[in-house]
């Protein structure tokens, strides 16, 4: 007599992280935004606890002899009115990011069905390699080069200024295109998202901010490692930084020489005090970076165990 039992279901095995999101990963991302975070939070705790104290022990009270009945419970209502606040804030956030996409939607070209599609399938094979959502690809009329991507959920958005769609080749494309790829793989958009936060009080946000882009600059760096751990290509990646930030017609002037001579004037403390003040690292930097990557932890690991593009060996 046989059994009718059916075996037991054995779970799917969760697939190991392609190799180029490993080795461009870092934990100290993570360190430095959670002291970021830390650093705002007490920042604000600051503040608040003085603001709070001055309402209740303030000239205008004592002078006025009044009494409150219980300052611990006023100090929780405060606490709840403020944390309400915070959370209708977050939905309107949120609600705009989706609106955004929907303007994007309706003015700019999703290459999904257009002679771009080549770029849709493309980067449809990246999320598949890299095992992260797929994403939605517009382009917007801007003849300053750039690209930017964005989204606290699926649909994740990336946007092509056509200004870098005219003037970078197609595999100088798929790098930019890759490195915003990264953002979402390592939920860099959907972290930014939520730290608006905490950049978005008066006075006290402009603060916050600054200490925030210590890791929005790392988060820079680990965009660009994925880019040239997926592609194999550092002067590929390099090419297409170079070509976005100084524009096509001097991009080739922008040699080994120039190089050299631009990281020698900027050694200075002076000159990362600067690149303290904005959310991207300097170009130099980033080059100095992606030659550091490719020489150090990625050629060795290219030694023990060679691997062709775009593959998880």
């Amino acid at each position: 007599m046989t059994s009718s039992a059916k075996p037991p279901r054995t779970p799917p095995k969760k697939p190991l992280p392609h190799d180029a999101v490993r080795q461009a990963h870092s934990l100290r991302d993570y360190v430095v935004l959670c002291a970021g975070i830390l650093a705002s939070l007490g920042l604000m705790s600051l503040v608040l606890t003085t603001s709070i104290g001055a309402w209740f022990y303030g000239e205008e009270l004592l002078e006025s002899g009044a009494e409150s009945a219980s300052p611990v419970a006023d100090f929780i209502g405060s606490l709840i009115t403020y944390g309400i606040a915070i959370g209708l804030i977050l939905v309107v956030l949120l609600t705009f990011i989706r609106m955004m996409r929907q303007q994007f939607l309706g003015n700019a070209l999703q290459v999904e069905y257009s002679d771009y599609a080549w770029l849709r399938e493309w980067s449809n094979k990246v999320a598949a390699d890299l095992d992260m959502p797929r994403v939605e690809i517009m382009v917007v009329q801007d003849p300053v080069m750039n690209a930017f991507a964005f989204g606290f959920a699926t649909p994740y958005t990336i946007v092509l200024h056509s200004g870098t769609v005219r003037w970078l080749t197609p595999e100088q494309l798929k790098a930019i295109v890759v490195h915003e790829m990264a953002h979402v793989k390592y939920r860099h958009t959907q972290i930014s998202t939520y730290l608006m936060l905490l950049r978005m009080p008066p006075g006290i946000g402009a603060i916050n901010g600054w200490l925030l882009d210590f890791w929005s600059r790392r988060a820079e760096y680990t965009a660009d490692r994925l880019a040239v751990a997926y592609l194999r290509d550092t002067s590929l990646v390099k090419e297409a930084l170079i070509g976005v930030h100084v524009g096509p017609d001097v991009a080739s002037s922008f040699n080994e020489v120039a190089r050299q001579w631009q990281v020698y004037m900027t050694d200075s403390y002076f000159n990362r005090f600067t690149q303290t003040f904005g959310s991207h690292p300097f170009l130099v930097r980033r080059l100095q970076c992606i030659d550091s990557f490719a020489t150090g932890a990625l050629a060795a690991e290219s030694t023990q165990a060679p691997s062709s593009p775009g593959a998880n060996t």
